[in-house]
């Protein structure tokens, strides 16, 4: 067997990773959580009634809160993410948007943590001062899980207006239009099935969100009446119960997560039917019929009788002028896009103004004592280390594996989409869901335990299609030329792949390392099903010792509000961590795509 075949089935093998994982989380979650639905009933568990001692289990309220704080999160996330997604891609300059951009999606490496703390100091206590009520409601709820879906939707977004071919906005401007109304009337609805994808994957991330909504939302089990009413979503019903909870109550949560699977695979599977659809076709017809229409539109106007004072007779009263409408459209476009970068100052000004103060050697080097209340975070800090370099060991090869087949061995059809659509439906799926599948096969059928090698094969497959983007997109980058020479001097695929390719895209791929890196830092609810959340006395020595991670640290310390000093202390450290990783990301990026520019 050559070695060109003999890659190519290692690569295929590693390929299917993604799809794999998937299909063994689905089989385990079901074979958990469906014969409960199916021994009480669907109908029985949609009630209202959620009463486990008493044996009662339904759910209903519990997907009306999910709905109730996803919806609220859309209404304030979309407006802005869009306003955002048409300032950089349409309006701001070149330099401006490479600046602006990174900083905004440096919101989605913010620990989900640091969001619900922000929530307790600050909107919990404005909430109480000025609209009455506990402070912890849905409200508090849909505006933090508003601002964590930014990045999503801003991030796709931009990527779906830049597609948009030049030429349409050129034959817009051409015929007299505006640059706002290009943008409205041309660009938005070439990238109409982008843009709702971007939308459908900003809502699966609210739908999937556990940690933040747990520290804000209230998590009482009742029908809300007002935005100020305490609310519990799915995920948090989940990660509330699932610590005590055994026999049938055990089997209700897992049935949950059977109802919030189906829930985010469908939003997944919606958006990917969406991003996907090939309308390059269609979107031409369209642009092309709007365009004539606006261009007879311009020539009747021209053509229509005019009056003594120069205005059309019989017209209609004068509407505003479109170039005013343009200049209110910028100013309203760059101030919610300056409301957005406000958010992610304040965020991270605060954070850091009221932690950094308590770092020291002695914190970072020390163990804690008297339930965290005093001491450092050492064994915290080891344990995190542990699981994050166990994650990034198994995710890296598989994710340079399958982005090496996906590029190099493979041409497009039936097998590559469905390994890019298990991989982009694994990037979907809410941590909570990673935790129990962790829980139920790492730590239970494997007897594993709660350790940190549970916890690090969880995150490995957590952190895989980030792997796995990045790793293609660098793959794709690197000029078809130097493959065709190399060949051509009689170098082997392989050795043309190891030898020219590889080389030439380390530095995206390296990216993709370091950004799961942050992801495996920040991530919380996964980590306490898989690694246990007691507070550690010595550092772990063992794979199979459990830990507490720096983020399930910080978690605790701030929801039972232990200690404030040591919370803040963590929230900086954890903080000042994830902006290095995406400064060091996003740095190692620039310097790729300049060197292929």
């Amino acid at each position: 067997m050559s070695s060109d075949m003999l890659a190519r089935r290692i690569l295929m093998l590693l390929a299917t990773s993604s799809v794999g994982f998937l299909a063994l989380m689905t089989v385990f979650i079901f074979r958990e959580g469906a014969p409960f639905i199916a021994r009480i009933g669907l109908f029985g568990f949609l009630s209202t009634d959620w009463h486990p001692t008493a044996g009662i289990y339904g759910i209903a309220l519990m997907i009306v809160g999910s709905a109730v704080v996803t919806l609220g999160a859309l209404l304030l996330g979309v407006p802005l993410g869009l306003a955002c997604a048409i300032v950089l891609a349409e309006m701001a300059r070149p330099r401006l948007r490479a600046l602006l951009k990174p900083a905004i999606e440096v919101l989605a490496g913010i620990p989900s943590v640091v969001y619900g703390f922000m929530g307790i100091v600050a909107l919990l206590p404005w909430i109480r001062l000025h609209l009455g009520g506990a402070g912890a409601s849905a409200l508090a709820g849909a505006v933090i899980l508003g601002i964590m879906i930014l990045p999503t939707i801003i991030g796709i977004s931009v990527d779906v207006l830049c597609a948009v071919p030049r030429a349409y906005r050129e034959g817009a401007l051409a015929l007299g239009a505006t640059e706002w109304q290009t943008i409205v009337r041309v660009v938005l609805p070439a990238a109409r099935s982008g843009l709702v994808a971007a939308v459908i994957l900003g809502m699966g991330r609210a739908v999937g969100e556990t940690m933040a909504v747990i520290m804000v939302a209230g998590n009482s089990v009742q029908m809300p009446r007002s935005p100020l009413d305490s609310v519990r979503t799915l995920t948090a019903n989940i990660a509330l119960e699932m610590g005590y909870a055994a026999g049938e109550h055990r089997a209700a949560l897992f049935a949950t997560g059977v109802v919030l699977f189906l829930i985010i695979m469908a939003l997944n599977t919606t958006a990917n039917l969406a991003r996907g659809r090939k309308k390059a076709r269609s979107h031409r017809r369209a642009v092309s019929a709007m365009l004539e229409r606006f261009a007879a539109f311009r020539a009747a106007r021209k053509a229509a009788p005019r009056g003594p004072d120069g205005a059309s007779s019989g017209a209609r009263p004068r509407k505003v002028h479109p170039r005013t409408v343009q200049a209110a459209a910028r100013v309203l476009l760059w101030s919610m896009m300056a409301a957005t970068l406000l958010v992610l100052l304040v965020i991270v000004g605060f954070v850091l103004e009221r932690g950094i103060p308590h770092l020291s050697w002695t914190f970072l080097l020390t163990a804690p004592s008297d339930s965290g209340r005093s001491g450092g975070i050492f064994p915290m800090f080891v344990g995190t280390l542990a699981v994050t370099s166990l994650a990034v060991l198994l995710a890296t090869p598989l994710g340079l594996g399958t982005a090496i087949f996906l590029t190099e061995y493979t041409r497009e059809g039936r097998l590559t989409r469905l390994l890019r659509f298990g991989a982009e439906c694994l990037a979907g799926v809410p941590s909570i869901l990673f935790g129990l599948f962790g829980f139920v096969f790492f730590v239970v059928t494997l007897g594993l335990g709660w350790s940190i090698l549970a916890a690090g094969l969880t995150l490995a497959f957590m952190i895989l299609p980030t792997v796995i983007r990045t790793s293609e997109e660098a793959i794709k980058a690197v000029p078809r030329v130097h493959r065709e020479v190399s060949l051509s001097l009689g170098a082997s695929k392989w050795q043309t792949i190891v030898r020219v390719v590889l080389p030439s895209a380390i530095p995206g791929i390296v990216t993709g390392v370091i950004l799961g890196v942050g992801r495996s830092i920040s991530e919380t609810a996964a980590v306490i099903f898989t690694a246990g959340s007691s507070l550690p006395r010595a550092v772990p020595t063992s794979l199979f010792d459990g830990t507490r991670t720096l983020s399930v640290h910080f978690y605790q310390l701030a929801r039972e509000a232990i200690s404030a000093d040591n919370a803040y202390a963590t929230a900086a450290l954890l903080v000042l961590s994830i902006l290095a990783i995406n400064v060091a990301a996003y740095a190692l990026m620039d310097r790729f795509m300049r060197r292929y520019r």
